[in-house]
């Protein structure tokens, strides 16, 4: 109906989905390390072992922050196999 094969369609709205949530993912990852003034995890982990932060005060951001960044390089490897498998 639209000119457009099914299994076309399919991949790119995998693709545009991967993209929506790759950009989610990292929006919520921003958020949580600017609460903190931070730029990694590893950065507020520093802040916690220095006492700079309580770790009970932090520890669901800093749980929810490690799974985050661990979605996010999967899905970036979800990314580039689809762009890789394009023929």
């Amino acid at each position: 109906m639209l000119g457009v094969e099914e299994s076309v369609l399919e991949r790119e709205a995998l693709l545009q989905y991967i993209l929506s949530e790759l950009r989610r993912v990292k929006l919520e990852s921003k958020l949580i390390m600017t609460r903190y003034g931070v730029s990694s995890v590893e950065e507020l982990d520093e802040k916690v072992r220095k006492g700079e932060l309580k770790e009970t005060d932090v520890f669901e951001d800093l749980t929810r922050l490690d799974y985050l960044l661990d979605r996010e390089e999967k899905l970036k490897k979800l990314l580039e196999e689809l762009r890789g498998s394009k023929g």
